[in-house]
């Protein structure tokens, strides 16, 4: 199953994403000095004394890379049934897409309601769209394979 095409562009899927969990994706410094860094399970403010605290939780950005990152994961281990395959990366891109949004979404929210000086997306603010490209790869060489077992079938 591993040595599919399609398996290992859903298992970089995985991967990525679980690299989003860890990293953040941007970061805001306000009028006051304090460091506002976007994480996927909540906005931290690092102040220059003292510990971060959270300045707001983003349940929907973690929950979506959790999901993301198991249904690539899952979809691996249906090789046998293409269509599914087929079903879950379109359903997959979705959400990706959606996770874009709503991290633009959280940093321009934060992004008008601070006096913000300087503010920048790190490099794994790419990493959905990373994904979205892998998925697409995987959906086309799962369809591919769907193609030619059809093909096939009708020699038969």
């Amino acid at each position: 199953m591993i040595q599919r095409v399609q398996s290992v562009y859903l298992l970089l899927v995985t991967v990525v994403m679980s690299f989003l969990i860890v990293s953040p994706y941007a970061r805001m410094v306000d009028a006051d000095n304090q460091i506002l860094i976007f994480k996927s399970h909540a906005i931290v403010i690092e102040a220059n004394s003292g510990e971060p605290h959270t300045y707001k939780s983003t349940i929907a950005i973690i929950s979506l890379v959790l999901l993301t990152s198991l249904i690539s994961f899952v979809c691996i281990f249906l090789y046998n049934r293409r269509l599914i395959q087929i079903r879950i990366c379109i359903i997959n891109t979705v959400l990706l897409i959606m996770l874009l949004f709503v991290m633009y979404l959280y940093y321009k929210i934060t992004y008008n309601n601070l006096d913000v000086t300087d503010h920048s997306f790190r490099i794994s603010a790419i990493f959905p769209m990373i994904s979205i490209v892998l998925t697409i790869m995987a959906y086309r060489a799962i369809r591919h394979d769907d193609m030619l077992v059809n093909s096939f079938d009708r020699l038969r």
